[in-house]
Parts: C-alpha cells; structure tokens; sequence
C-alpha cells in the first residue's frame, strides 16, 4: 500500500512538473494503435490496439485528476514541530509550493485567492503609507506581494527555505521588501519596537498551541507602541469549520495525522494569547470559516 502510494505520487509530481508527458504519451498510444490497425484484423493486432487505446485512456484520465488535485506527501515521518522539514518537502518547486500555500499551482490563481484575506486585513486592522508591516508565516508571499503598495515595507518571515525561495521570485522588482528565514518559532531574530503592524493569516492552523502563543508574545515585542496586530484561524465554532474538523476526525480515526493537517482554534484561544501578551482593545471577527483577531500594543507602555 505504501510503495503503490509512493508511486502514485511521484507519477502526479512528475505529470505537474513536465505537462507535456500525458499529450506525448497519448500521442504515442494513437500512433501505435493506428499502426497496429493496419496490419490487418489478426487477432495479434486486434489485441494491441486495444492495449494501446487502455493505456492512452487511462494516462489522459490520470493526468486530468493529478492536475486538478494535489497529492501531498504523507510526511509521517517527520513531527509536526519540525517545520522546516515539513514544509520545505511539500514546496519542491515553485507550482508546489504555491499549491501547498493555498491550494492552486497557477500564478493568477494564488493571486485571486490573496483578495479576501487581504481586504480583512486592510478593513480590519487598517494599512497605511507608512507602516513598517510583518507577516510571519508568510509563504510564498501571497498577501505580501499585494500589500507592498499600500505600506513603506514589507518584512515576510518563515521557517521553510523553499517557500521563501519562491516568494523571492514572486517579488522580483519589488524595492520594499525583505526576507528572514527564521531559525526556531518565533520572532527571536526581529528587533524590538520595530514594526507597526504584524500579521498572520492561513498559518496558525499548521501550528502546535504552544508555537502559537510563542509567536503573539513576540509579536507584542516587535510592534513600537500602539501597533497592531490581526492573526487568525479556521474558527471550530463555525459551522464550516466544525465540519472540516468534523470530517477530518471521522477520516482519520485510527490513523496518524500527517504534520501539516491544519486545526483550528476558537475566539477564546486566540483572544486570550493577545490578552496575556499585554495587548489592549482586542476583538474577535467572525468571518466565516475564519475567526479573525485584532489587537492594539499600548500606546505608552505599563
């Protein structure tokens, strides 16, 4: 079961990264039937043609399915924590890491799917022009490379090397921005009082509860007083995301869950690590699936 796995997945990577092989494989599969069939109806012959029309049906029908779903390693190997490790095998190459950063390969798809986040963060947590703005867990720079216009910097943050590489070449020609890969959880690397705004969005869900906590602490170091903060999760109370969740217990009984499966958090938890960091005017944002969180670092410090 596991090498048949294995092969399916190297068969859907190799059919991603080089699209020319299902058509070229088809192609061959006619060429070879319609050979076949000139040889006169011998049984032989019949046989062969059959083979081949088997064979270019089920590459074309495999190539559609791996093309529209993204098979993801299973990964048990590897504890949830180790971040890096876990994340830079799901982003081998740039269509990969996309894919695994949002669920789509192509470029102007990644974009699309940036607006929604990014219009709760501006309508929530408010953009300006001279904002000094961190994302950690930034990706491949999905919301980044849309917010670059709307602040005087952009600083994106991540463990996964891979994921940064492909941000770096998304942000080709873009002069206001920076790169950190991060060496443990947390913001240990970024100066104090150095931001005005830190965010984070579609990443505490791949997270251990302790990381998450560990990163909003940090974050109260990092903003200058009076900066804000807005992260969020799937939020369990929803409906949507109770039925994720619910769907995903169901499948997996039993079973070891792969390190990036995603799980959510709920007002409360999210509230409360802001609250213990020392933020004020913290407020939870129900927007379906995803519970978002602001919150403000005292303007004068207590």
């Amino acid at each position: 079961m596991q090498a048949t796995s294995t092969l399916r997945s190297a068969a859907s990577s190799l059919i991603r990264k080089h699209r020319w092989v299902p058509a070229t494989t088809v192609a061959l599969c006619a060429a070879s039937f319609w050979a076949v069939a000139m040889q006169g109806p011998h049984l032989y012959w019949a046989l062969g043609s059959c083979a081949a029309l088997v064979l270019a049906s089920y590459v074309c029908g495999y190539a559609v399915r791996a093309l529209a779903v993204i098979n993801y390693p299973s990964l048990l190997h590897l504890p949830r924590r180790q971040y890096d490790e876990v994340w830079d095998a799901l982003a081998p190459t740039p269509e990969l890491a996309r894919a695994a950063a949002c669920g789509h390969e192509d470029e102007s798809a990644v974009r699309r799917s940036a607006q929604t986040p990014l219009k709760n963060l501006i309508e929530l947590a408010g953009v300006r022009r001279e904002d000094d703005v961190l994302e950690f867990g930034c990706g491949v720079a999905r919301i980044g490379l849309e917010l670059t216009p709307c602040c005087r910097s952009w600083t994106g943050a991540d463990r996964s090397a891979n994921m940064l590489a492909t941000a770096a070449e998304r942000l080709q020609g873009v002069n206001n921005v920076r790169l950190v890969k991060l060496r443990q959880a947390g913001l240990d690397q970024m100066e104090s009082n150095s931001f005005d705004l830190v965010y984070s969005t579609n990443m505490l869900a791949h997270l251990d509860e302790m990381d998450r906590w560990r990163y909003v602490k940090d974050a109260f170091r990092v903003l200058r007083p009076g900066g804000r903060l807005c992260i969020d999760n799937v939020d369990l109370e929803s409906d949507e995301g109770w039925a994720a969740f619910a769907r995903g217990a169901e499948s997996s009984q039993e079973l070891e869950r792969p390190p990036y499966i995603p799980t959510p958090s709920t007002a409360a938890e999210l509230t409360t690590y802001a609250l213990r960091a020392g933020f004020v005017q913290i407020q939870a944002h129900k927007r379906s699936p995803l519970v978002v969180v602001t919150a403000f670092k005292p303007s004068a410090e207590r």
